[in-house]
């Protein structure tokens, strides 16, 4: 079973970087030079069967290669290979004579063969052990993946367990990922090359995994599934960000998976008695409030959009302003460093998991009860920012725990509170952003750009006014879900 881990050189420039880190050490290391092409039938049969077949020139010998279906979460690519040397590159499903290899390719080993795709690179490796005794061999590529006419470069690193634990796989990943413009691939060259050759549609390139949940499962395997499918889904929509750096949208799923992310780590704590996962909430949650500014700046740009269309005003000159400043905010650098938290966090539930023995159901009662009673305290306190603020994260703690859990209740018996517990956050998040406007625009309202200080004046007045009409809102929803019927009951 060949399990490794596929990162992404994003920039270019730092391939040489990457080749000196300490952890890889591979600028001394001479290069192998990799031509690979890859086989199918006329009408796909081993495409359509979960095979990839290819064929590939490794310095001076064939390799044939037949790998199986399996899966690549989060760039972590776990599946079934079988290599047999060869003579020279042409196509032979007969190589494959071990078994249940060979079982698989009966019915198509008389099917004529055709080359769908080819890939040329330079190759280095070496085999590295880790402190815990594992060992990974490390493979930096360069070169090009070749489909018809059209071409897409390889710049990638892979981390392929040889022996050992696959925790030290994403270890690693996450030190280097730290230090070098990295990115985990959940894509196969062999895939790249299908959807560079038109031979799959895109949305076909990525299904996320649904995580099934049942009343018995255990506590601790149940929740720690669910934390690396975050995990996994956060780090596709990092790609989505850095495919469009300024798009608002992408970055707002992001934010909004890492908070989920935090929400079940907040909610899983009964299960960590060794606190193994406490710095990493806290390195998730860092991470999330330095992306406040990029956010705030969005959600204006947004707001003044919806203003000005419905005062048929130009936007400008306060939407440049709040665009500058959003654009001002985003980091690259700071947004790919979520990756440490999440490679480590994975890495770490590989190796220990939660702890288990309780049944997902009871733990999820007992849990919410509590989560109950710290959302009717926060209610308590009184209607200042701070302390609708501090209500506000008690419900979308809440919020965000009973949506992943909402399987374990059948039909329609989450959804009333799912409902009432969203309508309270939307309201008390319109509180929010009423504040958060006192602060950014304040100084322009007050500055000597006049129609920058009239357009911001605008904006700040008509959130404040919203301010009112949120917490109107939020005290009938209040009463709502006072008496909404709690499914763990």
């Amino acid at each position: 079973m060949e399990q490794e881990l596929k990162l992404r050189l994003l920039d270019p420039a730092a391939w040489e970087q990457m080749l000196a880190h300490p952890l890889l050490a591979l600028q001394d290391t001479p290069a192998i030079p990799m031509h690979a092409i890859y086989y199918d039938t006329p009408d796909a049969a081993l495409q359509r069967a979960g095979l990839a077949y290819r064929v590939r020139r490794e310095g001076e010998h064939w390799v044939a290669t037949l790998k199986g279906e399996g899966s690549a979460a989060g760039g972590l690519h776990q599946r079934p290979e079988w290599n047999v040397e060869v003579d020279d590159a042409r196509p032979s499903l007969a190589v494959f004579t071990e078994s249940p290899v060979r079982e698989i390719l009966e019915p198509l080993r008389e099917r004529p063969l055709l080359a769908i795709l080819e890939t040329e690179f330079q190759r280095i490796e070496k085999a590295v052990s880790r402190e815990d005794g594992s060992r990974i061999l490390l493979a930096a590529d360069r070169g090009e993946i070749r489909a018809n006419a059209a071409r897409e470069p390889i710049l990638e690193l892979e981390l392929e367990l040889i022996e050992g634990d696959p925790a030290a796989v994403l270890t690693l990943g996450a030190a280097l990922c730290r230090d070098l413009p990295l990115l985990p691939d959940a894509q196969s060259k062999m895939l790249r090359g299908l959807l560079l050759a038109g031979l799959i549609p895109e949305k076909a390139a990525s299904r996320p995994k649904a995580i099934r949940l049942r009343r018995h499962d255990d506590a601790g395997e149940a929740l720690a599934a669910l934390m690396l499918a975050h995990c996994h889904q956060a780090m596709t929509e990092l790609d989505a960000c850095l495919a469009a750096p300024m798009a608002a949208e992408p970055f707002h799923q992001l934010r909004k998976t890492i908070r989920s992310l935090r929400s079940l780590l907040r909610f899983s704590r009964p299960l960590d008695p060794g606190k193994t996962l406490a710095t990493l909430r806290r390195e998730l949650a860092l991470w999330f409030h330095r992306q406040n500014a990029r956010r705030d700046y969005d959600a204006l740009g947004l707001y003044w959009a919806r203003l000005s269309d419905e005062m048929g005003m130009t936007p400008e000159p306060l939407a440049g302003f709040l665009r500058d400043r959003a654009q001002a905010a985003q980091d690259e650098a700071e947004l790919r460093a979520v990756l440490v938290p999440l490679l480590s966090l994975w890495a770490l539930l590989l190796r220990h998991g939660l702890a288990g023995g309780r049944s997902l159901q009871d733990f999820c009662a007992d849990q919410f009860h509590r989560w109950d009673q710290r959302v009717h305290r926060a209610h308590q306190t009184g209607e200042d920012a701070t302390s609708l603020h501090a209500l506000r994260i008690q419900i979308k703690n809440l919020r965000y725990a009973a949506l992943a859990m909402s399987p374990l209740w059948p039909g329609q018996d989450s959804k009333p509170l799912v409902k009432v517990l969203a309508s309270l956050q939307e309201s008390l998040g319109g509180i929010r952003d009423a504040q958060m406007a006192l602060e950014r625009l304040a100084p322009l309202a007050h500055g000597r750009k006049v129609l920058l200080a009239y357009e911001a004046g605008l904006l700040l007045g008509y959130l404040q006014a919203r301010r009112g009409k949120h917490l109107k809102k939020c005290h009938k929803y209040w009463e709502r879900w006072r008496t909404t019927a709690r499914p763990w009951d």
